[in-house]
């Protein structure tokens, strides 16, 4: 059987690490997996190239004249892939992340027409909304996407709904499109969706390289970030800063009053003035990291690893955290719930609860035959539940 896995990257972003993963786990266990990603496809073609960007920032101007909260993408522009030599030549074809001109959804038909299996490997809500790629406490997907709360601009030409009535029609002709996801979550979302509604809807997670990301040298890694401080290190992205999903309002609540004294911490990022200046907590940024071993020794650095993120599908970092034996705190919310088992593996507090936050990230460490148990059972669950080992199992598609 062979396998193509089709995404914007090969490994930059949390989908595009995700998918690389599978497809390498798919490969170790002898299927015919490869990838065909945006790069390949604009590779010594410069005209291509300069439309696509320019496609691009017209698509970027579009999002910022709606007012959009969160990032949004209408599929409207794309590359004509039923003819390409990997596609023509796979058996099974994986959608990823496929916005941001990659497919639009005609492009997207024209693949159903070949009638190979398409499974569609979701890794947030755009799959089944008309824009949004998380709908917060919207539920219009379950019926039809039109006057979106998340756009702040009503008086404008209504582009979600027109994108909804679009995918819908275009799609719902074709058997061979199924959906999966990482995390029950989501899984529950297509489900209930329009989009999704008859269709096989499969849960299969995010996978992860356990010989690599494991337990490091905890001493090593701390002396590399703090030198000879022995404070707690709570580990957290950068990122939360400027992405409306992530909740940075609660982590600098829960950081300003955690004991200066007591606590440091880990920026997973490069350096954020906005987060360098407001947190009192002594702060060290990783800066950009591009190997599996500089975010290993992040993650052994480390004590704990918070989340304060509103809508997420199946993290990576979290994977990455709990395969290095590091407990985690997140907000009950999404597919963090998926990896955060509520004080097994960390503590699930209250969403949109600072107090929460901290008193998850105070019940972790305060108790060292806890925090081991702790640390024990994130390896043990990573190794069983999500290692390479289990892509077989866990891709039940493929066995049928």
């Amino acid at each position: 059987m062979r396998v193509l896995h089709i995404n914007m990257s090969r490994r930059a972003g949390g989908a595009s690490i995700a998918a690389f993963r599978h497809s390498e786990a798919m490969c170790k266990a002898g299927v015919l997996s490869e990838m065909l990603t945006l790069d390949e496809l604009l590779d010594g073609k410069h005209l291509k190239k300069l439309l696509y960007w320019a496609d691009r920032w017209l698509r970027f101007k579009v999002n910022g004249l709606y007012g959009a909260f969160g990032s949004f993408g209408f599929m409207w522009s794309g590359f004509r892939l039923d003819r390409h030599p990997k596609v023509l030549a796979a058996d099974v074809l994986y959608l990823h992340w496929i916005d941001d001109g990659l497919l639009s959804i005609s492009s997207l038909e024209r693949l159903l027409r070949l009638g190979k299996p398409v499974y569609w490997f979701m890794h947030d809500m755009l799959p089944i909304t008309g824009g949004c790629h998380y709908s917060m406490d919207c539920g219009k997907y379950r019926s039809g996407c039109s006057a979106c709360p998340l756009l702040k601009r009503k008086r404008l030409p209504d582009i979600v709904a027109w994108s909804f009535k679009k995918k819908l029609s275009r799609w719902s002709r074709y058997p061979n499109l199924d959906f999966i996801a990482p995390s029950d979550w989501l899984a529950g979302c297509a489900s209930s969706s329009a989009i999704g509604v008859g269709r096989k809807v499969s849960v299969c997670p995010n996978l992860i390289d356990t010989q690599k990301f494991r337990p490091g040298d905890r001493q090593s890694a701390r002396s590399y970030y703090f030198g000879d401080d022995v404070r707690k290190v709570v580990l957290f992205g950068a990122e939360a800063v400027s992405n409306p999903y992530k909740g940075w309002e609660y982590m600098l609540q829960c950081l300003s009053s955690l004991d200066t004294s007591e606590y440091v911490c880990l920026v997973l990022g490069q350096s954020d003035r906005i987060v360098r200046e407001s947190i009192p907590v002594h702060a060290v940024f990783t800066g950009r990291l591009d190997s599996e071993d500089d975010i290993i020794r992040v993650h052994s650095a480390a004590d704990v690893f918070v989340t304060p993120t509103l809508a997420d599908n199946f993290p990576n970092v979290l994977l990455e955290a709990m395969a290095c034996g590091l407990p985690c705190v997140g907000f009950d919310s999404g597919g963090v719930r998926d990896l955060i088992r509520h004080r097994q593996t960390g503590y699930l507090s209250v969403r949109c609860d600072a107090s929460s936050l901290k008193e998850g990230i105070e019940w972790v460490l305060e108790d060292e035959s806890r925090y081991e148990a702790l640390s024990a059972r994130c390896r043990m669950v990573a190794e069983t539940e999500y290692s390479y080992s289990q892509v077989l199992s866990v891709h039940k598609e493929l066995t049928i």
